[in-house]
């Protein structure tokens, strides 16, 4: 839930305006206590307060009970109810709500999913300046769901978006820049948008432009950098990151080969069933590298990768 701004009314004068029934006041308390912001924590309060001001129709507080639903904040987990509630809240043109209103309708939480619908609440964020309704209306006009494909008008709607500080939409405008899809091709723009993305220190963004050090695709290709940054997204749990670090390290690529730190890596990605990783700790241990040979241990985590769907896996199980 996004932060609020608050007044600096004193947990006193709240209680006291709480008493003659002002919904802010209510609202504002109910912040505080849920972030514990100079006062100590207390989401059921936060909560009974937050529920307060939103029967009285604030719009904020609206907003903010429909999120404690929709995550089962101090409250039972009711996705149907916090739609209500965003809608409520967003027909009053509070931002939020309209952002996260059009996230359910487009995704498909506690209603049908509604590309529709989904890109009436994101126009209307996105005209407050909302990013991320930005950038989730622009990925709607790039493929055509609910309003027309305009691929122009998504690049568009992307870069407002990345001007508000979003990595995705930074991501989404190096992805067409890159290949040219809907606007013309620009190879040096693509790079710095990618770069700015990775400069957010998003993992995802760091292994992105990561791999294209690794493969030189449109930039000097440079291994040791590369291996530099995937480790920094292998560090913030992304696990193409571990897995991909993992075999760097196992086959020095960009690095010294160390066969600990790869399997460790690769571990790390296969606990989070990367299908590639699995395959090939499968690998390792059917040709007993970095571990004792272990056909039939071997020939599970190889079963396990294709069911998860690696083709190589795949392949490697036809070889056998």
């Amino acid at each position: 839930m996004s932060s609020q701004k608050t007044t600096s009314r004193s947990v006193e004068e709240l209680e006291s305006a709480i008493d003659r029934g002002d919904s802010t006041a209510m609202y504002e308390l109910g912040q505080r206590l849920y972030l514990g912001n100079g006062i100590n924590q207390n989401i059921p309060r936060s909560v009974e307060l937050t529920k307060q001001a939103a029967e009285l129709g604030n719009p904020e507080a609206e907003y903010s009970y429909g999120y404690f639903c929709c995550y089962g904040i101090g409250v039972p987990q009711d996705k149907i109810a916090a739609i209500k509630w965003y809608r409520r809240s967003a027909n009053k043109g509070y931002v939020e709500a309209q952002y996260g209103l059009g996230y359910m309708c487009d995704v498909g939480e506690g209603i049908k999913i509604n590309k529709m619908e989904a890109a009436k609440w994101y126009h209307l964020a996105a005209a407050q300046g909302h990013p991320g309704a930005q950038c989730n209306l622009g990925n709607l006009y790039h493929n055509g769901w609910g309003v027309r494909l305009d691929k122009e008008e998504a690049f568009h709607l992307f870069s407002l978006s990345a001007d508000g500080g979003n990595p995705d939409a930074l991501f989404n405008m190096a992805r067409m820049l890159e290949t040219g899809d809907g606007i013309e091709r620009n190879d040096r723009l693509a790079l710095a948008c990618y770069e700015a993305a990775a400069k957010t220190g998003e993992p995802a963004m760091v292994y992105n432009l990561a791999m294209k050090y690794l493969s030189g695709n449109g930039v000097k290709q440079d291994t040791v950098l590369a291996a530099k940054m995937m480790t920094v997204a292998a560090d913030g749990g992304f696990p193409e990151a571990q897995c991909r670090i993992g075999l760097m390290y196992v086959n020095g690529i960009g690095t010294d080969v160390n066969l600990h730190k790869g399997i460790m890596y690769l571990t790390n990605a296969a606990h989070n069933w990367n299908p590639e990783a699995i395959c090939n700790l499968g690998m390792l241990h059917l040709y007993g590298k970095g571990f004792e040979k272990d056909d039939k241990k071997g020939i599970g985590l190889l079963k396990l990768a294709s069911e998860l769907g690696s083709q190589e896996a795949d392949k490697v199980l036809r070889s056998l």
